[in-house]
């Protein structure tokens, strides 16, 4: 028993080490997530008779189960079947595991509070550091990344992570440590947004911070300055400097923004997939390749290697049956989650739904975030802690104070 329990708080602080490190550096992130799953293979092993997934979350695991399998076909009747496996074990389960583990065994709430407060401290370096590139114009455009990866990659992060320490900062019951790391995160994040410039980013948390706050601001009046706060500073800026403004008026420019007017063309492209192979697509991981052999249109400038959108480049690869699985797995987490927080109110299902909201459908409309390895283990990271939160310690109306092992 000692045993299990040791190894339970070790696979604990390996799975917020895996999506800690994951952007700074992608081999160790893939280590990290190779001990964690080799620790909860042998924990089931050992647990086997007791372990068990949570009645509450069997709907949103057997969702994303339907729409793995509605993957299959693309991956096995078409084109190349070794890539098309490579690509669905990688996206589906590899990156899968955080979500899967934290929901078998990590059943603490002190352990759940303590992971999110380690990534939302690491996160809000992440987001620091494209100051710090800015400033000493590390990049090639003016444009910071953080830590690593992509600049879209902390684009999509962002939009995940300002619904979330919102709610850290707004709900009652949180634990202070953590809601003291989200104050100093959201600071960070609010500098990303200007320093990363990403116009989707931008888009979707303009959206995405009335559906967050709207509740606390009704009840907690005081809560309005800091949400007036956020929105001046954010509003002033892109009215006063004329970088900004610039980039933001470009949102609609679809004719000599070529950012803009490549993605269109993508999506063009992948439409043509679509209606040559309207079942099963051109392949699970094959768009590139049909992409840059008779498919991409000359007027698309950038030679783009995914369309740019998570339903245009699914719809490509895997047709009308994968498309219809994605539909369903994002239809029962957004319609689960927003359902239960209407009966109940509770802050795990409102983030639960403006994290697949944000990140999948909004931030997914101009970038294939599916494919991001490091967003996509912090993605269900982040899930799994919220469902087991919601399971294992609903809301009170006061503090909690940290419980004792």
């Amino acid at each position: 028993m000692k045993e299990n329990t040791m190894l339970v708080r070790v696979l604990a602080i390996t799975i917020a080490l895996t999506v800690s490190l994951s952007r700074l550096s992608m081999a160790v992130g893939e280590i990290c997530n190779g001990i964690a799953l080799a620790i909860g293979i042998y924990l089931f092993y050992k647990m086997r008779k007791t372990v068990h997934i949570p009645k509450k979350t069997k709907g949103y695991l057997k969702a994303y189960t339907v729409f793995v399998l509605s993957t299959l076909p693309a991956t096995l009747l078409t084109g190349n079947i070794t890539v098309g496996m490579h690509e669905f074990l990688q996206m589906w389960l590899w990156r899968f595991c955080p979500f899967l583990l934290i929901l078998l065994f990590i059943r603490k709430r002190h352990y759940l509070i303590n992971m999110l407060t380690l990534f939302t401290a690491v996160f809000g370096i992440d987001c620091f550091v494209t100051l710090i590139q800015v400033v000493y114009h590390l990049g090639n455009n003016d444009r910071g990344w953080g830590l690593g990866g992509s600049q879209l990659g902390i684009a999509g992060l962002i939009c995940m992570m300002l619904p979330f320490v919102l709610v850290m900062l707004y709900e009652p019951s949180i634990e202070k440590r953590l809601k003291c790391i989200s104050l100093i995160t959201l600071f960070c994040i609010i500098i990303a947004l200007f320093c990363n410039k990403s116009r989707g980013a931008w888009l979707t948390c303009l959206i995405t911070l009335p559906l967050t706050a709207g509740h606390y601001l009704i009840r907690q009046k005081k809560k309005i300055v800091l949400s007036l706060l956020l929105l001046l500073v954010f509003g002033g800026i892109m009215i006063s400097q004329p970088e900004y403004n610039a980039r933001f008026r470009s949102i609609t420019n679809t004719t000599t923004d070529r950012s803009n007017s490549d993605r269109i063309w993508t999506w063009a492209s992948s439409l043509d997939m679509f209606e040559d192979r309207p079942l099963t697509g051109v392949g699970l991981g094959q768009f590139r390749f049909h992409y840059d052999n008779g498919y991409r249109y000359a007027q698309e400038t950038q030679h783009l290697s995914h369309a740019h959108n998570n339903f245009f480049h699914l719809l490509a690869e895997t047709g009308i049956i994968g498309f219809l699985g994605l539909l369903y797995w994002l239809s029962y987490f957004l319609c689960a989650s927003l359902k239960a927080y209407h009966k109940k109110k509770n802050p795990y299902d409102l983030l639960i739904f403006t994290t697949v909201l944000s990140y999948i459908v909004l931030f997914g409309q101009v970038e294939y975030t599916l494919d991001m390895s490091a967003n996509m283990r912090i993605f269900w990271f982040l899930l799994g802690c919220l469902l087991q939160l919601k399971v294992i310690s609903p809301p009170s109306p006061r503090p909690i104070k940290v419980l004792q092992t």
